[in-house]
């Protein structure tokens, strides 16, 4: 699981890590922290499925968290986000912000472990992954992580926050991802994770990323179709978890 921490107070985001490592532990979880002293150095890092959740300051000297927490969300529209505050005073600015939690400083490990556990009981997707044969080494990638995969002769081409050419069968891989609801296949020998796509207009599904592949002429309307569909189911569950 990949936490990035935004908190203008470097001891705070010492003892948030801390916990965060020592509910790991517990739990023999795969967590790895990124840190970021202010919202403009977090924006600037930020990519979509990079970070699994987000534990966002709100008040800090450069930047508001509630104006960078509205930004990161127009990458990251499915990211855990989780405000840490003083006050109870903003908190219904967050709702815009589809956050998950919003705990109150001095932060109690009891807090923490709730709202960690509440997560992983409710996302339990974000822990799925794909193994990949890479050479001669097994890369383990997460779902979250994969934005699209592409046949390439007999081999796939796999993007993830790095770019794998895999030799495995795209089928086998379509078979395996297309139970996710996060992954279609858009047309021949090409499957997107929806969470990255960004438009599908004119036979043509562009990714957030810039990159663009065609489409199934024939299937374009069901293409477009199931776009809307789970683009709604997301907003109704982020609504649901508010």
């Amino acid at each position: 699981m990949r936490i990035a921490i935004v908190d203008d107070e470097e001891a705070e985001i010492h003892e948030l890590k801390k916990m965060l490592m020592h509910f790991a532990d517990i739990q023999r979880l795969n967590i790895s922290c990124d840190c970021f002293l202010d919202g403009t150095a977090f924006l600037a890092a930020v990519s979509p499925g990079r970070y699994d959740m987000v534990f966002m300051d709100i008040y800090m000297e450069k930047t508001n968290g509630i104006e960078t927490a509205l930004k990161m969300r127009r990458l990251c529209p499915d990211c855990c986000l989780i405000f840490l505050t003083s006050s109870q005073e903003h908190m219904a600015q967050a709702f815009p912000c589809h956050a998950f939690d919003y705990l109150i400083k001095p932060l109690e490990p009891v807090q923490l472990t709730r709202t960690l556990s509440d997560f992983l009981r409710i996302f339990p997707e974000n822990q799925q992954y794909l193994n990949l044969s890479v050479g001669r080494q097994i890369i383990p990638v997460l779902y979250s992580h994969l934005e699209y995969i592409c046949t390439d002769a007999n081999y796939c081409i796999v993007q993830a926050q790095e770019q794998y050419r895999c030799r495995i069968p795209f089928n086998k891989l379509k078979s395996t991802l297309e139970k996710d609801m996060r992954f279609c296949t858009i047309n021949r020998g090409i499957l997107v994770n929806l969470d990255y796509v960004d438009t599908m207009e004119n036979l043509v599904c562009w990714m957030k990323n810039g990159v663009s592949f065609p489409m199934n002429t024939k299937k374009k309307t069901e293409l477009k179709q199931i776009l809307i569909n789970y683009r709604f189911n997301i907003r109704r569950k982020q609504f649901v978890r508010r």
